[in-house]
């Protein structure tokens, strides 16, 4: 890692080319301006910013507030450095789109460059795919009997998430929702149950809405059509917890 205290414009520019650079994530804190260029245009006036350069092209600057960078240019883009004895210019362009950005410094108090040692990925628990699996793996969470035959069957309204039969071999359609649901959630499963019903209007079929927590006007709305609905609660857990399952499910 390379760390400098209020280098000079031109040792900066002497850092940022040096070797290995192109791998790095380079970290200035400095005074500067950014000017934008392409879908619209602005202008940002000389403060004390975070400025972030990724190996991947992408360009972010930081104020003192706010999670979101107040400019910005995304993976893909060519970062060119410049210096003077004035200032230390960073040029983010992308041609293909038309989009330049402009930061000029009039003063740099820190420049860090480092390669990051980092191949881990995200891994996200709690997700609607998460209920979807728990459902799979233990299709009693919905009803004694039934059994998963395909997961994301297509249909002329989008996809099901679950399509399974019951005891009886009576197709099962089941929807689900990893938050609490809306009446759109119960004309979403009507629109899958009438495509069904299309090419097989001599089937009966069931429906499942399942969802953690299904308000009472939506369960009303269900039951008015004619479908069914299941609350399963669950508490998320990753690899990393010291319980070996992803999560606790309880059907009600």
């Amino acid at each position: 890692m390379l760390y400098e205290s209020f280098p000079s414009f031109r040792r900066a520019l002497e850092l940022v080319y040096g070797r290995g650079s192109s791998r790095a994530i380079v970290v200035l804190i400095g005074e500067c301006s950014v000017t934008y260029q392409g879908r619209a245009k602005s202008f940002l006036d000389f403060g004390e910013r975070l400025v972030i350069v990724k190996k991947d092209g992408s360009v972010l600057v930081h104020q003192n507030e706010l999670r979101e960078p107040v400019n910005w240019q995304p993976p893909g883009t060519r970062p060119i450095y410049q210096a003077t004895d004035e200032s230390f210019v960073i040029r983010a362009e992308r041609t293909k789109a038309r989009e330049y950005m402009k930061i000029v410094f009039k003063s740099i108090e820190q420049l860090t460059i480092k390669v990051l040692d980092d191949s881990a990925e995200l891994k996200l628990s709690g997700m609607e795919e998460d209920l979807v699996r728990a459902i799979m793996d233990n299709p009693t969470l919905i009803e004694e009997g039934i059994r998963v035959s395909a997961k994301e069957r297509r249909t002329e309204s989008g996809s099901v998430d679950l399509f399974c039969r019951d005891s009886s071999n009576t197709p099962v359609i089941v929807e689900v929702k990893r938050g609490s649901p809306n009446v759109a959630a119960a004309y979403q499963l009507e629109s899958y149950v009438r495509d069904f019903k299309r090419k097989n209007s001599d089937v009966k079929v069931r429906a499942f809405l399942v969802a953690p927590r299904i308000p009472l006007m939506v369960k009303n709305m269900l039951r008015e059509k004619g479908f069914e609905h299941r609350e399963i609660s669950f508490k998320p857990f990753l690899e990393e917890d010291s319980q070996s399952k992803l999560a606790e499910w309880v059907s009600t």
